[in-house]
């Protein structure tokens, strides 16, 4: 079987997914990946946290609980490795150590940007300082990383801001907005900058798609559009102040729009981060990745895994819907959960979707075979087990079965499949998929390997 090309099957098409057929590529590795829809990446609102402070009694902290200073990203980093133990980053560093995750970061944060540059897109941030971004309702988000339209408006860095507001933009307020931003700081002990609204004059024809905020901002990849929104802001971002917009900056040309309107703005612009219905930083996301594949060359199917086939404890085929299963000398499970249908219901119990796999909570109980409304608790704020689901792995990504051990030899997971976090409490959802899919993409390279020797 010598000089025989290795194949690996990526099921799972967000960030995790795509990160890992990347990576198999970049390996040599003939790569199939296989996805019935977006996911949860395309949902996402512009940041991508890998240690992001939170709110949330069971997230990480904004400030060092002791001395008060605020923490770092790279602080709050080694805090999650000690004492989120059920984590998934528990399974990428196992031995806790913090600076061997702090360049796993760097690597794979600058594996993404590279991969994202082409298409217009990028990813800006560090582990050495938060940046304070702004969403559409007002609220401050303390990120570490952030996409190149919103990393810019770090509330933390100016000396005034001012807010683009869009006659007519349906369910955006800038005033609403600039009067949240003030107690959203004062909560976090931030001096506030001076914030005022300004009008943008838009032409008839883009105004007339402010109802439609999508629209507006797909009319925005065309330069003369850019062109007249660069000529209503002129000299706003001026003197050391940060103009922030609605999330309506292209959908495929962002980076070259937001450059348009520095150069007339006169200093920084940026996008404030979406909120749901406000997604179009996730649809650019997902574009971006699609088109890295593409220059990869992965082969994307669109199409719905439906089984693994297999003997002696490896994996072979990866069974599709309607379709002839795919060979496969190694397999990435990156489906997500509930969004992405990794986990479902099925007669009124929790299974994870593909192979079966056990599913357990961030406590180490099985949660498979239960109903998924008995995981639930009444208040928000309680813990919710059915939001930290997912499968358990060992060092090398490989789902463990009831008895602990890996269950095929030759399969990986990554991303939010990995039980142990809530995504929404503890913000580092997408940290997540980037350094699992990353490590996941190294793990089955060297799996496919081995099945040809």
């Amino acid at each position: 079987m010598t000089g025989q090309p290795h194949a690996a099957v990526v099921v799972g098409g967000g960030l995790a997914g795509a990160a890992a057929a990347l990576v198999l590529a970049e390996r040599g590795v003939v790569t199939r990946l296989v996805r019935s829809g977006p996911g949860a990446t395309a949902l996402s609102w512009g940041s991508l946290d890998v240690a992001g402070a939170s709110p949330d009694p069971v997230g990480l902290p904004w400030r060092d609980p002791v001395r008060s200073h605020p923490l770092s990203p790279g602080e709050r980093l080694a805090y999650l490795l000690n004492a989120r133990r059920a984590h998934p980053y528990g399974a990428l560093f196992p031995e806790r150590d913090a600076g061997r995750a702090v360049r796993a970061v760097k690597e794979a944060t600058a594996a993404l940007d590279a991969w994202l540059r082409p298409a217009g897109a990028g990813l800006e941030g560090s582990l050495d300082e938060s940046r304070l971004l702004a969403n559409v309702r007002g609220a401050v988000r303390v990120s570490d990383f952030a996409m190149v339209e919103a990393a810019a408006g770090d509330l933390g860095r100016a000396a005034g801001v001012v807010l683009g507001d869009v006659p007519g933009l349906s369910g955006f307020s800038a005033p609403a907005v600039a009067r949240a931003l003030g107690a959203e700081l004062a909560a976090l002990g931030v001096p506030c900058p001076p914030i005022r609204v300004v009008r943008l004059e838009l032409p008839e024809g883009l105004q007339s798609l402010a109802a439609r905020p999508a629209r507006l901002a797909a009319a925005l990849d065309d330069p003369a559009a850019t062109a007249e929104l660069a000529r209503s802001v002129r000299g706003q971002a001026a003197e050391g102040r940060t103009l922030l917009l609605p999330p309506i900056l292209g959908l495929s040309r962002t980076h070259s729009v937001c450059r348009a309107l520095c150069e007339q703005a006169g200093g920084p612009v940026a996008e404030l981060l979406g909120a749901p219905p406000w997604s179009p930083a996730g649809l650019r996301l997902d574009r971006a990745l699609g088109a890295a594949l593409e220059r990869a060359g992965v082969e994307v199917r669109t199409a719905r895994a439906s089984g693994l086939r297999g003997e002696l404890g490896r994996i072979a085929q990866v069974e599709l819907e309607g379709e002839a299963a795919l060979e496969a000398d190694a397999v990435v499970l990156a489906t997500g959960r509930f969004v992405g249908g990794g986990l479902s219901e099925r007669d009124d119990a929790v299974v994870e979707s593909l192979a079966g796999l056990p599913v357990f909570d961030d406590r180490g109980r099985r949660l498979d075979g239960r109903p998924g409304r008995g995981q639930l608790r009444r208040r928000y704020a309680d813990p919710q087990p059915l939001f930290g689901a997912g499968v358990r792995t060992d060092g090398r990504l490989r789902p463990l079965g009831p008895d602990q051990h890996p269950l095929w030899s030759n399969l990986v997971a990554a991303g939010e499949i990995l039980g142990g976090f809530d995504p929404a409490l503890q913000r580092t959802g997408l940290g997540v998929a980037l350094l699992s899919g990353v490590r996941a993409g190294e793990e089955a390279a060297h799996l496919a390997g081995e099945a040809l020797r």
